[in-house]
């Protein structure tokens, strides 16, 4: 089985089509508790991940704490 990657450097028309299609019948976002996903976004952690993502660095040997307000 090749990957897409492999599919879109013989043919990328045909690729897109083809990972269109496959993503059209998959169902597994159906059945996402959105009530969960917002209560995850809502948490400490995820504030914490949030943080650190969009903090800048100042250099590889700094380590910081991240303050909340």
């Amino acid at each position: 089985m090749k990957t897409f990657f492999e599919e879109y450097l013989q043919n990328p028309s045909q690729a897109i089509a083809d990972a269109k299609h496959r993503s059209d019948n998959r169902t597994w976002s159906d059945n996402i508790d959105d009530e969960l996903v917002y209560a995850q976004l809502a948490s400490g952690d995820f504030r914490l991940y949030e943080a650190m993502i969009f903090s800048a660095p100042l250099d590889d040997a700094t380590v910081r704490p991240v303050l909340y307000q």
